[in-house]
């Protein structure tokens, strides 16, 4: 059998993980998700391909560690150095090249907004409670829908403007300087109760504050127009478990960081960029470790 090298990212509703060939580069690796409440089908997966080294990061990789401490070394990740790695190596991989510094937001269970200052560096700056687990949360206990996939499909047949107040329901036009179509509150309308309309609003919630609080922060942590560096708005990099099969929710999140000033972009498999991650911080921690022995 073909040593593999493995990285996960254990979030609180997902783990993600990503499977290479030992002797291959990341760019060629294998994908596995599976629900973080039931840990035996991870280690199904770990038992059909025994990893060389074994990378992980996120909220559940101490936990992982401790539960395998007895038959596997893991090797433990910092889950926002992990973001960075895996945001330069899936942007390399989409063939995509952003300005310096640039904003990453990272859509789990909960959202982390990150400022990337060069090539796999980054540091938090912000974020909200609002993400994945609002998304499902909310869906179970106004709709009764446990499924994502399935939210998200009935999200795709509705209409937020039923649901949600809009600035062109208070105003009338030319009354104030805004578009009509904006949201002036998220579910303060509800002319309408019906499933897909409330899904639709539910996404367009989570989607219009995130990208509104990324926006933000992209302008206020952009270099100023006279540094040299700066050329046009400022790029929004969004990536996460929250936005797999998800494309209403990239549009909401298109549209209001465009609003704010800034320009969106996905990234391809965003959902395993900490898992990758992990694992290319893992592998050079390795080579380290063996170019070391080699002097010795």
């Amino acid at each position: 059998m073909t040593p593999v090298d493995v990285g996960l990212d254990l979030g609180a509703t997902l783990t993600k993980a990503v499977a290479v060939p030992a002797d291959s580069p990341i760019e060629t690796f294998e994908t596995f998700i599976c629900p973080a409440a039931d840990p035996h089908l991870l280690d199904a997966f770990l038992e059909r391909r025994p990893p060389r080294i074994l990378a992980a990061t996120g909220g559940g990789s101490g936990r992982l560690a401790r539960r395998l401490s007895a038959t596997r070394d893991v090797d433990l990740v910092g889950e926002f150095e992990s973001w960075g790695s895996g945001e330069a190596l899936l942007l390399g991989l989409a063939g995509l090249s952003l300005a310096v510094p640039h904003v990453l937001v990272s859509l789990g269970t909960g959202t982390s907004i990150l400022l990337v200052d060069g090539p796999g560096t980054v540091r938090r700056v912000g974020g909200t409670a609002l993400g994945g687990g609002t998304l499902r949360g909310l869906g179970i206990l106004l709709l009764g829908e446990e499924s994502h996939d399935a939210l998200v499909s009935l999200a795709a047949r509705g209409d937020r403007r039923q649901v949600d107040l809009l600035v062109g329901d208070l105003y009338g036009p030319g009354e104030i300087a805004l578009v009509p179509e904006l949201t002036a509150a998220n579910f303060g309308k509800v002319d309408s109760r019906e499933p897909a309309d409330v899904a639709n609003a539910l996404i367009g919630l989570l989607g219009e504050n995130v990208a509104l609080l990324a926006g933000e922060l992209a302008l206020r942590t952009a270099p100023p127009a006279d540094a040299g560096a700066f050329r046009g708005r400022p790029d929004v990099v969004y990536a996460g478990s929250t936005l797999r099969n998800n494309p209403l929710l990239e549009d909401v999140l298109r549209a209001v960081t465009a609003l704010v000033g800034a320009s969106a972009h996905f990234l391809p498999r965003g959902e395993f960029t900490g898992a990758c991650g992990a694992l290319a911080r893992a592998r050079g921690r390795r080579s380290a470790r063996e170019g070391r022995e080699g002097q010795s």
